[in-house]
């Protein structure tokens, strides 16, 4: 019995360690780890397929799917290094301790060796994104393009832009209309920097052309509302100013030269340009200057030679930057613009003066930025931005027939910055937020000297003192809803403070606006070649100081201060899809946008009288001038379409071209609004015979604008019957001999007499034009 019990014993302890041990072994399989993650392009926030992802030291690895995730099991406890690639970008590795039954997830940014401008926008929501996936309408021209258009001017940039129109009130201005929208309407920045001021007016302006176009490596516009990002004035459209860097060293130092020079005949244009750049392991040094001379402009063959057009400008700049960690950089810019009797034709035509130039025109700006990516785990990038800036606009002005001449000179002093910051929050989910905060002070004066030369002081256009400071904040979230569709939603708040001290009956005015704007915009991916879009968008303009107490006499009356005026609004709706295959590019919007409470200028009274009465004797004399004043009474309609495309028909052939058409209504007085562009586009060929040589025959063309508002038919600029059609035909090549590239170009070879719908100016008529670069951008 007890040997028998013995074994039993024994039986028992074995069983026993046999199901010790088969758990054992069990929990040790279970304790098998694994590492998940997705990677992604730390410029354009996109997700990359078919990245290699191997785990040093093991046989292990995997790729990306088309949504940027990989897997990776079968690993025991332990400290492993992950190491993750792609072709075209920085490796990146990365150490991960596994525990047991332990999932880690690795979020990966890998940096692009070289970035393509071309293909990338950092106005759309504030951070770099690739332009085909931005829920919105916009286009991208690089610095390489520049030379190839062969122009002087920062507008005459954009004349190739799809579904933009250039309006010149004279040769030295340039302002870019989008979506039936111009000057105040139109939002201009400087990498992110808001070039618009308190004193900017209805219509055209000039300030565009005081950026020097050499200073830039990009220019990006937005078309359609962008005010949940960009705050005021961004209704019609953005258009942003990306300046220069100087290329990323290997680590020793290098330095890089260029020297142009351009001209043309049918301005009889000379413009020079040097840039030098110097680059350490950490620091960066860039100086550039530019002198141009422009004389009076040709137009087509009945028109001839418009005098006076012509003007003298130079621009200078300086830049330094310092990285002090990877993938952050401290960077300080200076820009600086001199024009010189800038004259505005459209004034001289209608015999009203006999000089009306705008001298001096001057651009000064200081900016501080601090940029970084991958700051925290919670921040994928942070910017902040510093920046002082001061215009100083002169206008000497003396009427015909008349013995005095009027000197005014407004300076404005802005300072300003903003913070903004991109955070990840999982798969397809990103956060961008911040503030900006941005305050102008005027100094404004203005004299009249007789020809005996005795100076008196008068009223200056803007009381001398006035303030305008603005704060906002905004937010925009952006999400996957399902794969492939993502909903992008921003809100924005907006408050603006003015202050300004008038003369008798008004005294001193404050007021202050604040607005609420939001935007949706849904994007589905039907595959990697097209993206669709559909959105709504809140815009709106807060009034400036122009609209509110300017004082000044003009040729139809006298401007006076418009107290109480509301923010202009705007709500747009839009469809559009964006296609992209390995030969062809191409995109097509169509939008509705809703304008209310739109300022005008009408009729109104001074001091209690709807005329000034110069000789106090309570009646209207044929010199004095009627009153008008700034009032919310518009409510208005745009609708159009807008659309490009470019296709390889070979190798070396390539065709591309855009059209596009805009009507408007003002709906209050029933009549067209005002400054709507016609029907017009271009069509471009252009063969590829090498790398360095190619040759592009284009057209350009607009038909004929009838539709006119009564402030058109009021207009000298425009024609009493409207802006009659017209096309040029254009050819240009371009040789490269080493580092020296030659540019050719003959514009409107027919030399046909043509302007562009609202311009105070006939545009070139047969122009020939010589670009020579030589270094490297």
């Amino acid at each position: 019995m007890i040997t028998h019990f013995r074994h039993k014993s024994f039986s028992i302890v074995q069983a026993i360690t046999f199901v010790v041990l088969l758990l054992i072994a069990h929990s040790t399989a279970l304790a098998e780890a694994l590492i998940t993650g997705v990677v992604f392009d730390i410029t354009t926030r996109q997700p990359l397929p078919d990245a290699n992802v191997i785990v040093q030291g093991d046989s292990l690895h995997s790729s990306t799917d088309e949504h940027g995730r990989f897997r990776i099991s079968g690993l025991a406890p332990g400290r492993y290094t992950v190491e993750v690639s792609y072709v075209g970008y920085c490796n990146q590795s990365k150490t991960v301790v596994l525990s047991d039954l332990t999932e880690k997830h690795l979020t990966t940014f890998l940096e692009p060796i070289s970035i393509p401008v071309d293909g990338i926008t950092v106005t759309a929501n504030r951070m770099e994104q690739m332009s085909f996936s931005a829920p919105v309408s916009v286009s991208t021209t690089s610095a390489e393009k520049f030379p190839e258009r062969n122009v002087s001017s920062t507008a005459d940039i954009l004349r190739e832009e799809p579904a933009v129109m250039v309006q010149k009130t004279t040769h030295g201005h340039g302002a870019p209309v989008l979506r039936g929208l111009i000057g105040k309407h139109v939002l201009l920045l400087y990498d992110g920097i808001r070039l618009n001021k308190s004193t900017f007016r209805f219509g055209a302006n000039q300030y565009l052309n005081t950026i020097d176009l050499n200073s830039l490596s990009r220019v990006e516009v937005i078309r359609g509302p962008s005010s949940v990002m960009y705050g005021s004035d961004a209704i019609g459209g953005v258009v942003n100013l990306v300046p220069r860097r100087v290329p990323v060293s290997s680590g020793q130092l290098s330095l890089t030269t260029e020297a142009s020079t351009r001209y043309s005949t049918a301005d009889r244009a000379r413009t020079f340009h040097a840039a030098v750049g110097a680059r350490t392991q950490t620091i960066w040094l860039a100086l550039d200057g530019a002198y141009k001379n422009i004389g009076d402009l040709r137009a087509g063959n009945r028109i001839g030679t418009q005098n006076p057009t012509g003007w003298e400008e130079t621009d200078f700049g300086g830049q330094i930057a310092v990285d002090l960690a990877r993938q952050t950089q401290l960077r300080l810019d200076y820009l600086g613009v001199r024009q010189e009797r800038v004259p505005r034709y459209d004034k001289y035509v209608s015999g009203e003066f006999e000089e009306y130039i705008y001298d001096p025109q001057d651009r000064d700006m200081l900016s501080l930025t601090f940029e970084s990516k991958l700051v925290a785990p919670a921040i994928h990038s942070l910017k902040c931005g510093l920046a002082w800036q001061q215009e100083t606009e002169g206008r000497l002005l003396q009427r015909t027939d008349s013995d005095e001449r009027t000197e005014s000179l407004d300076r404005i002093k802005n300072y300003g910055g903003y913070v903004q910051l991109s955070t990840y929050l999982g798969t397809g989910h990103w956060l961008s937020y911040g503030i900006e905060h941005y305050s102008d002070k005027i100094e404004s004066e203005r004299t009249a000297i007789t020809v005996s030369d005795s100076v008196e002081s008068i009223r200056p256009t803007f009381p001398d003192g006035s303030k305008y400071r603005s704060v906002g904040i905004f937010a925009q979230d952006e999400f996957s809803v399902v794969p492939d569709v993502t909903l992008i939603a921003g809100v924005r708040y907006s408050h603006f403070m003015l202050e300004s001290l008038l003369e008798p009956p008004y005294g001193k005015v404050e007021d202050s606006y604040g607005d609420i704007t939001g935007s949706l915009a849904l994007t589905c991916m039907l595959s990697s070649d097209l993206n669709l879009i559909g959105s709504w968008s809140r815009g709106f303009r807060a009034p400036n100081l122009n609209d509110v107490v300017v004082l000044k006499e003009s040729s139809s009356g006298f401007d006076a201060p418009s107290i109480g005026l509301a923010p202009e609004k705007s709500n747009n709706f839009e469809l559009g899809a964006k296609l992209r295959t390995d030969r062809t590019r191409g995109s097509l919007f169509f939008y509705y946008n809703i304008l209310s409470d739109m300022i005008d200028r009408k009729p109104g009274t001074y001091d209690g009288k709807p005329y000034i009465d110069l000789n106090d004797n309570e009646e209207q004399d044929p010199d004095e001038p009627d009153v008008f004043q700034r009032k919310n009474v518009g409510s208005s309609r745009v609708c159009g379409f807008e659309f490009d495309a470019s296709a390889k028909l070979t190798d070396i052939l390539k065709i591309n071209g855009n059209c596009f058409w805009t009507y408007g209504k003002n709906q209050t007085d029933d009549e067209p609004l005002s400054r709507i562009p016609p029907l017009m586009g271009m069509l471009a060929l252009r063969m590829d015979v090498s790398r360095k040589h190619w040759i592009e025959f284009y057209v350009r063309a607009a038909t004929s604008q009838r539709r006119l508002s009564q402030r058109d038919i009021d207009d000298s600029r425009i024609e009493e019957n409207g802006t009659p059609s017209w096309a040029t035909l254009n050819l240009r090549a371009g040789i490269a001999l080493g580092d020296l590239n030659l540019n050719l170009g003959c514009e409107n070879l027919a030399d046909a007499t043509y302007k562009e719908h609202g311009s105070g100016v006939y545009s070139p008529g047969r122009n020939m034009t010589l670009t020579l670069t030589y270094g490297l951008r």
